[in-house]
């Protein structure tokens, strides 16, 4: 399996799978571009197509294409190296008759059960009552219910086991790990039994999990709505329902219209409205965020307007706008959510869509609406509940302009709001870039200063003039590097490439997070303060 590894790296252009993801510029030998593992506004995330590795700068993650898929798509290796061997043309061997990891042994299972959800739905008496309620009571039609693959569980908690276990042959505990099951008092039961089922998949069509909802006719005192509980595949707070479908449409309109929950966003989709997620709460979340930085700038908020008050809505409208999105939000009138606004008056849900509002203005006018703006009283409980919220915006320049429409809107002298900002603001920490910490903490100016002169050395074409200083190297891995090189060039051409791939296994790593460059490097500014540190050292 070693072996096929290293085939299916070698035959895959990490440039390529990297670019697919995230914008890339050529600087210099390498690529360069924003983290996308942490908020930055100067690019320190470089990718080296003759090493195969990436490494940030900033944040000093670093890997290759398996480690890149990993981290960016949330996958475990097994699924990494099976889109890798795919795309490369690769057939993977099986080891001990086993080729599947856990993620996607879950993945199988619940693609199967959502198979069979949707066959009882579709095919099945006890089925018919669901559907004649998705389809006569929430007006969908029976292409929609198809397209996102909607299905039933019958009232009945032992007939998923028995299609599962008895039929097909999975492992009771394999059906715990996926949330599908529980121990009740006659042993293992369907967690979703007499639900409407929405299966919930990842971003690349992965079946993760499940929401399940009662039908109206059903009088059990349950919960109306319940979904998969935390599993190795689904985590709520970095899944966004629908994602899977409408992605192509968010990227091409640029905009992502946020909802609630399942049905706001399937109504939107049948009435023509194809750039939703769902949220599956009232709160964004930093994963959530992320995920939907990669497709888009722009997010239009399309909630109850009680989201307005809601602490955690607000903290998630933060972390968006901190991340670089727009957000706007999209009010419903008398509509109580998307879906209904949508089933009953399509024209005006997407005409209230076109006239989104700006998100904190609007919450600014909301907490005013709530208090007297001309008493003295009144200003100061506005001030307690916005200055906190204003505080926390990162960008100064749009911090200031909703300090003025603050200060416009409670008639206060803009510098008064300022300083009540100031004083509610978490505090400018004195901020180090953390490379400089990591280097503070983990390597000498030596080890550091011997580091840099081989990234220029193997980076630059003309070499005699810094082999003399080669000598000099005397720290524990610059020095087997250096000696490794000096080997190399006695009998071949340097080529960075496959001086890297002729290095001792220990070596390698090391050698590669030395020469991806920071930067497009100033050799000629550099040569003399190099020269000049080298020989102090």
């Amino acid at each position: 399996m070693q072996d096929q590894v290293e085939e299916i790296k070698q035959k895959t252009d990490i440039v390529t799978i990297i670019g697919e993801h995230i914008d890339l510029k050529k600087a210099g030998r390498n690529f360069k571009a924003n983290c996308p593992f942490h908020g930055e506004k100067t690019p320190s995330f470089m990718v080296s197509p003759e090493l195969q590795i990436y490494k940030c700068f900033g944040c000093s993650i670093s890997g290759d294409a398996y480690t890149f898929l990993q981290e960016y798509e949330g996958m475990d290796f097994p699924e990494a190296l099976k889109l890798l061997a795919d795309r490369a043309g690769v057939k993977l061997k099986q080891v001990g008759g086993r080729t599947k990891g856990e993620k996607e042994k879950l993945h199988e299972i619940n693609l199967l059960t959502s198979k069979f959800y949707e066959y009882i739905l579709h095919s099945h008496s006890k089925g018919k009552i669901a559907l004649n309620y998705l389809l006569k009571s929430r007006g969908l039609s029976l292409e929609t219910v198809k397209t996102f693959k909607l299905g039933y569980s019958p009232n009945n908690s032992k007939i998923l086991t028995n299609f599962l276990i008895s039929k097909k042959k999975f492992d009771p505990q394999e059906l715990l790990k996926a949330g599908l099951t529980y121990r009740g008092r006659s042993g293992l039961t369907d967690r979703f039994a007499g639900r409407v089922i929405f299966p919930l998949n990842d971003h690349r069509g992965n079946t993760v999990g499940f929401a399940g909802r009662l039908l109206p006719s059903d009088k059990r005192d349950f919960a109306k709505y319940i979904n998969t509980p935390e599993t190795l595949t689904y985590h709520k707070s970095n899944n966004l329902y629908g994602l899977n479908l409408t992605r192509s449409f968010i990227k091409k309109k640029g905009v992502a219209i946020v909802v609630e929950g399942e049905l706001d966003l399937i109504s939107s989709w049948q009435v023509g409205v194809k750039t939703c997620v769902a949220m599956k709460g009232t709160a964004l979340t930093e994963d959530q965020v992320r995920l939907l930085s990669r497709f888009t700038k722009k997010i239009i908020l399309a909630l109850d307007s009680d989201f307005a008050g809601n602490e955690a809505a607000r903290r998630g409208i933060t972390i968006a706008q901190n991340a670089g999105l727009e957000v706007r939000v999209s009010l419903m009138g008398d509509y109580k959510d998307p879906d209904e606004a949508a089933r009953k008056n399509p024209e005006y849900y997407k005409k209230t869509l076109k006239n989104s509002k700006d998100v904190w203005e609007f919450i600014i006018d909301f907490v005013i609406s709530k208090y007297d703006v001309k008493s003295g009283v009144g200003k100061s409980k506005i001030s307690r509940e916005l200055t906190p919220v204003i505080s926390n915006i990162e960008d100064k320049i749009v911090q200031a302009h909703y300090i003025k429409y603050l200060s416009d809107k409670i008639e206060v002298p803009v510098e008064s709001v300022s300083a009540q900002v100031v004083s509610k603001s978490p505090g400018e920490a004195k901020r180090e870039d953390k490379r400089d910490v990591l280097k503070k903490e983990n390597k000498t100016r030596k080890e550091l200063l011997e580091e840099r002169f081989l990234s220029i050395l193997v980076n630059n074409e003309e070499k005699k003039e810094y082999e003399e200083f080669l000598s000099l190297i005397n720290t524990s891995l610059s020095k087997k590097i250096a000696n490794e090189y000096k080997k190399f060039v006695k009998k071949n051409k340097f080529d960075l490439s496959k001086f890297s791939s002729s290095l001792p296994e220990e070596l390698k790593e090391g050698f590669a997070l030395i020469a991806i460059e920071e930067d497009e490097l100033d050799i000629d500014a550099r040569k003399k303060e190099l020269k000049k540190d080298v020989i102090e050292l």
